[in-house]
């Protein structure tokens, strides 16, 4: 019973994890059956494993493949398609979390910049105020933009490095 009931909770916490994060519960459980996997699994392993069908299995596959939670892989002799899980625990919450923020921060700049071009031959005092409000917030979601980028790109101790530098503290300076 030790060993079922851990294996529950931990697909729990995926599956709660994946949720809290905007993803359809089915993610954490596949990241789950995979993180507990000894051996990449096949695609109908997936799907018996957490209970879903192959056809939700494999587009929640292909979302998690590009977003670098699992990897596809290939067995010599075999035609079937293997997973297994390339990340970790941190790594997804950063790669879920991130993501999410980038993507927020994309359409944003594609909505303001339609918002723009509306506004394009308006002279009135209305347009002109409203421009200045898109073009502030613009600038602000380019520098947050290029931090979470920063963020995605280093790991922590690197980010922790720069950060003490900045403020001109030695690492385990107080703040």
């Amino acid at each position: 019973m030790g060993v079922e009931e851990a294996r529950r909770i931990l697909m729990e916490h995926f599956a709660g994890t994946a949720r809290r994060f905007g993803f359809k519960e089915l993610y954490g459980y596949i990241y789950g059956v995979l993180f507990l996997a000894r051996e990449p699994m096949s695609l109908g392993e997936i799907a018996e494993a957490t209970g879903y069908s192959l056809s939700h299995v494999s587009t929640a596959l292909k979302s998690m493949e590009r977003i670098g939670l699992v990897v596809r892989i290939k067995k010599p002799g075999d035609k079937k398609a293997y997973y297994r899980v390339i990340k970790g625990l941190r790594d997804w919450r950063q790669a879920a979390y991130y993501s999410s923020i980038i993507e927020d921060i994309k359409q944003m700049r594609r909505n303001f910049e339609r918002a723009l071009r509306e506004l394009e031959g308006d002279g009135s005092e209305e347009a002109r105020a409203m421009r200045g409000d898109i073009e502030l917030v613009m600038r602000r979601n380019a520098l947050i933009e290029r931090i979470v980028r920063f963020l995605m790109e280093h790991d922590d101790e690197e980010v922790l490095e720069k950060l003490l530098k900045c403020f001109g503290l030695e690492e385990g300076g107080r703040l």
